[in-house]
């Protein structure tokens, strides 16, 4: 995994990002354009991701970037969701960037046209195209795209009340729809009809999860059984990694974790980023703790998410960032005394 920072915003790459644009310019061959492909895909895609950053952190937030498989994300880190009118900003700011790139580009050529078959000008003529289609593509009204989340904001801001199920609906036959239309105007496309797929099932999945949700809150005595059912699934899957780990199974923990989160729902899905967190931090790979707990908290703001977050952060250098968490984690409820009493991190208490 490479990691750096771009100004304030950590940036985490995986191997898949990489893997992920050879694939996709797999027509280019193996030469220089290949090369250069690479690069341009990685420069359009963190541009894209800092356009978020660089909102976010206007808005009150600590982003950190991922660039992973097939694209991006960026985690703002707020302390509480934003108003859906910031989201609907933040979600735009994206596109807007990979834009101004592409459009820096074609001022470049325009003023200073590169040699016809170098490879200025192939680059050139890749970030124009990428950043077009890129910022189309992110556009479509389907979660999670900048699309998908502008439309939720909106549907949100009109409605007044949270509209995930109304979205993921509508995201769904979006995603039907522009599939349906790829095909009959460019022919089948397997990349394309794989993503909007995908897209498909995790927005009729999201909706399905929303609505019983929403279900559950009319009725109380539901809730009590189904938060009882979770936190069973949580501390069972806390039990069978802290067994892994006390073996050194690293695999047989992350499997644990894995189990927890293909059981749905945010708070299991929270309570699997902070697990695999824990992993990572008994591996001794502070950054990916820090990460995924950072994560995890965007989803469920637990006090124990925060904690190991500011423990990560702490063992990685990071102490102002292991401040903030820290004080995040007192914020949702972890009890300062035991953080006073803890003899890591009483050193920042």
């Amino acid at each position: 995994m490479l990691r750096f920072k771009v100004g304030p915003f950590p940036v985490s790459v995986y191997p898949w990002f990489f893997l992920s644009a050879i694939l996709l310019g797999a027509g280019y061959g193996f030469g220089w354009r290949m090369a250069a492909w690479i690069f341009v895909v990685f420069v359009s895609v963190l541009v894209h991701e800092l356009g978020h950053a660089i909102l976010g952190r206007a808005f009150g937030g600590r982003p950190e970037i991922r660039l992973e498989a097939f694209g991006g994300v960026t985690f703002p880190q707020f302390r509480s969701r934003p108003r859906p009118g910031r989201q609907f900003v933040l979600s735009f700011a994206g596109p807007v960037a990979g834009l101004l790139l592409g459009l820096l580009a074609y001022g470049i050529v325009r003023v200073l046209p590169p040699e016809r078959g170098s490879v200025s000008a192939f680059v050139m003529a890749q970030f124009v195209w990428v950043s077009v289609v890129w910022a189309a593509f992110n556009l479509l009204p389907i979660l999670p795209l900048d699309g998908g989340n502008m439309m939720l904001a909106f549907i949100e801001g009109v409605r007044r009340k949270p509209s995930v199920a109304l979205a993921s609906w509508i995201s769904l036959v979006m995603a039907l729809a522009v599939a349906g239309a790829v095909t009959l105007i460019f022919g089948p496309d397997p990349f394309a009809l794989l993503w909007l797929g995908l897209f498909a099932l995790q927005n009729f999945q999201r909706a399905r999860a929303a609505v019983a949700h929403e279900r559950a809150a009319v009725a109380p005595a539901a809730v009590a059984e189904e938060d009882a059912v979770e936190r069973g699934d949580v501390a069972a899957a806390m039990e069978d990694a802290r067994s892994a780990l006390q073996r050194r199974d690293f695999d047989s923990a992350i499997a644990a974790a894995v189990r927890l989160e293909s059981g749905g729902g945010p708070f299991r899905q929270a309570a699997a980023l902070r697990l695999r967190a824990g992993i990572e931090l008994a591996r001794g790979d502070n950054e990916s703790a820090a990460m995924l707990a950072g994560q995890s908290f965007s989803i469920w703001q637990s006090a124990d998410a925060a904690v190991v977050a500011a423990r990560a952060n702490l063992r990685a250098g990071a102490s102002d960032r292991a401040r903030n968490w820290l004080r995040r984690a007192l914020e949702a409820g972890a009890s300062a005394a035991a953080v006073r009493a803890d003899p890591e991190l009483a050193s920042i208490a």
